[in-house]
């Protein structure tokens, strides 16, 4: 028999920093009975999956539907959707046009796939006049406020955050001193959440190029807390400490 791809799909994750092949993707029942009736064959990447199918397949117009869940417990609290309402999860119909983010509710999931629940759902449709299919997922990490609280650099007169040069978006740190004796620098501007990529930003001496750290960590999904900032109630930010 001879097979060709029918579908190559890849994911990319900004939190990662690029490829991730940290989800598992599953058929629902009514795609599993497709895929058995059409000889497909499904194989694992490390950037995602791909189909292959017998050539019959390939004289058809049908979709397929696979449900995702994270194999990193971190890409549940880190990953980002856009305005997915209560009790729904977002849903992605692709072709070898465009991809469309949307949403689904969680009580129209099949059944066999509704727990534990997916992370998200996506719909790929082929028809017979295609050529080539390769989708990509594109997944954004949560953005919220940094903040370092740093012991032992009262020495300093001025000390300052600030972005290294690799890292190509800037932040504006305020500067406060906690009851703890901790110098508490925190972000103006949200920040996305990122693990494994060089550090961004490094502690010194305002008008000096001399720094007091030269890299402080980036915040992931570790970092995740709860704090009381300036507008008084409590909000969600990336937090760490660091003993100098």
């Amino acid at each position: 028999m001879n097979y060709k791809v029918w579908a190559n799909i890849l994911v990319n994750h900004e939190y990662l920093g690029g490829k991730c092949g940290y989800f598992r993707f599953l058929p629902d029942n009514a795609s599993s009975e497709i895929m058995k009736r059409e000889g497909f064959l499904m194989n694992e990447t490390s950037e995602g999956f791909y189909l292959i199918a017998q050539e019959s397949a390939f004289t058809e117009d049908f979709s397929l539907v696979f449900w995702a869940t994270p194999t990193r417990q971190d890409l549940w609290s880190v990953t980002l959707f856009d305005e997915i309402p209560k009790e729904s999860i977002p849903f992605a119909k692709a072709n070898s046009d465009s991809t469309q983010w949307s949403s689904i509710e969680k009580v129209e999931i099949p059944k066999e796939m509704q727990f534990p629940t997916p992370m998200f759902g996506i719909e790929i449709s082929r028809t017979s006049e295609d050529s080539d299919i390769k989708i990509t997922l594109s997944l954004k990490p949560k953005k919220m406020k940094w903040r370092y609280n740093i012991l032992g650099i009262s020495e300093f007169s001025e000390p300052e955050v600030i972005g290294i040069k690799s890292y190509k978006d800037s932040a504006i740190f305020s500067v406060s001193t906690d009851k703890s004796g901790h110098t508490v620098f925190t972000s103006e501007q949200e920040i996305p959440l990122c693990f494994g990529a060089p550090p961004h930003f490094q502690l010194r001496e305002k008008n000096s190029t001399k720094a007091i750290i030269k890299c402080l960590p980036n915040m992931d999904a570790r970092a995740i807390a709860t704090a009381i900032l300036e507008s008084g109630k409590p909000e969600i930010i990336a937090e760490t400490f660091i003993n100098t």
